[in-house]
């Protein structure tokens, strides 16, 4: 009897034993498997993050913000292929100078030969903040005409004619710009300072906005 009953305990503690083993295996191959799926979302995270980073930084000069729900479902209508990736840094309210982005954006078009009547879709793909609020506003018919467009962003950001015209007497060199570059500056002051007021670009009509620019700066002299 006795042997039986140390047999018996025997047999219960060799299971007692197997079932602690079993359950150790489970417990390791839980925090295995646990390990694994944060391995594998760790992966996904950092996959999602690059992406963003590289929609947001197409040539590593960009930055993201929260847009209106609204506004970006207003500007959406009018995006196309070439709008939803343009490789073009997107214009930073309060750090980009709009009338220089704009440039940039124009040559980068027509190097890549868009068709005009897409710019305006690309264009409010690379927009933020109040001028994509700007963009947003704006009836469709207009949304879709670039020139359209690029008024009311230059009049929500107070390029004026005026402010180019001061611009363009008052310009100097800035650090680090080469002769080249200034001229180009003064020349692209100039004519948006044209532009703006609507002068023809005729020898005669030139020479008037001129005369009459002058005139103007010296009329306290005749009060």
């Amino acid at each position: 009897m006795r042997d039986l009953s140390l047999k018996k305990e025997e047999a219960e503690r060799a299971a007692k034993k197997e079932e602690a083993e079993r359950a150790a295996r489970k417990e390791l191959e839980c925090a295995a498997r646990k390990e694994e799926l944060d391995a594998e979302h760790a992966a996904k995270m950092e996959l999602e993050k690059m992406r963003l980073e590289t929609d947001e930084n197409v040539t590593g000069e960009n930055s993201g913000w929260i847009v209106k729900e609204e506004t970006v479902a207003n500007a959406s209508r009018f995006n196309d292929a070439s709008a939803k990736h343009p490789k073009l840094p997107h214009f930073q309210d309060g750090k980009d100078d709009l009338d220089i982005w704009l440039t940039r954006f124009e040559r980068f078009a027509e190097s890549n030969s868009w068709s005009r009547d897409k710019w305006s879709s690309s264009l409010c793909a690379l927009l933020t903040r109040r001028a994509l609020d700007c963009y947003g506003r704006l009836s469709s018919e207009k949304a879709q005409d670039y020139d359209k467009v690029k008024q009311a962003l230059m009049k929500r950001y107070d390029l004026t004619e005026d402010d180019y015209r001061r611009k363009f007497r008052s310009c100097k060199p800035a650090e680090g710009e080469s002769p080249d570059m200034f001229i180009v500056r003064i020349l692209t002051y100039l004519d948006r300072w044209i532009a703006l007021s609507r002068t023809e670009k005729s020898y005669e009509k030139l020479k008037d906005l001129i005369v009459q620019e002058q005139f103007m700066g010296e009329r306290p002299a005749y009060t």
